[in-house]
C-alpha cells in the first residue's frame, strides 16, 4: 500500500471516533477508516476476502505486496483433500507481515518448565533506560496454531512505540500439548519476567499482558489467576477479540451470540459467514485443547466465567464482524459492574484475525499505538 494512503487511513482511524453505549451500560469506542462504508466491510478486508488464486497469478497488480506475500494463508493448500481439518488450519493460520519498527533488537530465550523447554522471544532498544514497561505477547490460532513469526513485527513496533521491553510466548500448541500446558507456560513466563524485572531493566508496576484469540484468552486467564492468587504482577491487559467463554449454544451458560446483533443490511454472504465461523470451530477447538473430562468452566479456559472485580485496567478490543464480539461485550457489562478501569475499542469491518496483518490492516498498527499509550501510562496509574 502506498505510505500516505497508509497514513491517512491510521490517522482517520484516530480523528474519527464514534462512541456506542451498549445495552448494560458499558462505552465502546467505534473506529472505521475514512473509505468504510457502514454495514459494509472495510475495502481492504473485502479485497482480502473476495480474492481468488487465479486472479493473483493472471492480475498480481490489482492487490497489495502483503496480500500476494500471503497467498497460502488466505487461499489454504493446493490440494486441500490431502490435509486434516487440524492441518489445514495450520498452513493457513500465520501471516506474514510488514516490519515497520527500527532499532529493535531481538533475543530468545528458553525456559524449562514442568512440561519441557519452550521458547520465549525479548523486544526491546537497547540502552533506554532501566524502568521501562513490559508486555507479555501471547499469539493466537486456537490454542492449536499461530507462531512467533506471525506476531513478530507487532511485538517489535509496539517495544519501539511503548519504548519498553516485549516478550512473545512460543508457548506448545494443542492437541499434542493440551490444557492446561500453554497456560502453565505462559504462567511461568510471567514469574520469570517479574522475578527478572531488574536484569531486564523493567518496572516491576508497569507490566502487562496481551494477546489475540486464543492468546487473549490464555491474558484474560493469568489477570484472573494473578487477582486469585493476590499477586498483583499484572498491572495491565489488553485482550485483542478475545475467546472468553467455553459456551457451545445458547442453551448453556455464558453464551451471548445472536445473529442480528451484527449489522449486514446488505444480508453480505461473506460477512454471515466471518460471524458465525469461529462458533463452528468452538466444539473441535474443546475437543483438541481440553482432555475429556475437564470442566469446561474453569476460569483458566473460561475467563468470562470468573468475576471481574480486582482485575487490571484494560483496553479490550474487538472486530465488529467477528463471533466473539458478542461474548466481549457482555464482559465489558461485567468488568463495568465490578469497577474495573477499562476502555473498549471496535474496529468496523474487519473480521477474526485482522491483527496478523500488520502494514496492510492499518488497524493493527492503531491497536498497537493504543497500547502503547496505555502503558506508558501505566505508572501513574500504578500509584494511585
Amino acid at each position: 500500500m502506498e505510505k500516505e494512503r497508509y497514513r491517512q487511513l491510521l490517522v482517520s482511524l484516530e480523528k474519527d471516533v464514534k462512541t456506542e453505549i451498549l445495552k448494560n451500560g458499558a462505552a465502546v469506542e467505534i473506529r472505521s477508516c475514512y473509505d468504510r462504508v457502514g454495514g459494509k466491510m472495510d475495502p481492504r478486508t473485502a479485497l482480502a476476502s473476495h480474492a481468488v488464486r487465479e486472479d493473483f497469478i493472471r492480475h498480481p497488480e490489482r492487490y497489495d505486496d502483503e496480500l500476494l506475500a500471503n497467498a497460502d494463508r488466505l487461499f489454504g493448500p493446493p490440494q486441500p483433500e490431502n490435509y486434516s481439518v487440524l492441518s489445514q488450519i495450520r498452513y493457513t493460520f500465520g501471516w506474514r507481515s510488514r516490519d515497520l519498527s527500527s532499532h529493535v533488537v531481538s533475543e530468545r530465550h528458553v525456559l524449562l518448565s514442568e512440561h519441557g523447554p519452550f521458547s520465549v522471544w525479548r523486544y526491546e532498544i537497547p540502552g533506554t533506560g532501566k524502568s521501562r514497561p513490559c508486555i507479555l505477547f501471547i499469539h493466537g490460532g486456537a490454542f492449536v496454531a499461530g507462531d512467533i513469526e506471525t506476531v513478530e513485527n507487532q511485538c517489535k513496533l509496539l517495544a519501539q512505540l511503548m519504548d519498553g521491553v516485549v516478550f512473545s510466548v512460543d508457548y506448545p500448541l494443542a492437541p499434542e500439548h493440551p490444557y492446561p500446558v500453554a497456560f502453565d507456560d505462559c504462567k511461568a513466563v510471567l514469574e520469570w519476567v517479574y522475578s527478572g524485572a531488574d536484569t531486564f531493566g523493567i518496572d516491576r508496576k508497569r507490566i502487562g499482558v496481551a494477546g489475540d484469540s486464543a492468546g487473549g484468552n490464555l491474558s484474560a486467564a493469568l489477570s484472573v489467576a494473578d487477582r486469585d492468587e493476590g499477586r498483583g504482577r499484572i498491572g495491565y491487559q489488553c485482550l485483542i477479540y478475545p475467546k472468553l467463554s467455553s459456551a457451545l449454544s445458547s442453551e448453556e451458560p455464558y453464551y451471548y451470540w445472536k445473529e442480528e446483533l451484527y449489522d449486514n443490511p446488505d444480508n453480505d454472504p461473506m460477512i454471515r459467514e466471518q460471524i458465525g465461523l469461529t462458533g463452528k470451530m468452538s466444539g473441535e477447538v474443546n475437543n483438541w485443547y481440553l482432555p475429556e473430562g475437564t470442566d469446561r468452566y474453569t476460569s483458566h479456559y473460561c475467563p468470562i466465567a470468573a468475576k471481574c472485580e480486582g482485575l487490571p485496567k484494560t483496553l479490550l478490543v474487538t472486530a465488529e464482524y467477528d463471533f466473539l464480539r458478542a461474548e466481549c461485550d457482555a464482559y465489558l457489562g461485567m468488568l463495568k459492574t465490578a469497577g474495573v478501569d477499562f476502555r473498549a475499542i471496535r474496529y468496523g469491518g474487519i473480521f477474526h484475525g485482522t491483527f496478523d496483518r500488520l502494514g496492510y490492516a492499518p488497524q493493527v498498527e492503531d491497536i498497537l499505538r493504543e497500547i502503547a499509550k496505555d502503558m506508558r501510562a501505566l505508572d501513574s496509574y500504578s500509584s494511585k
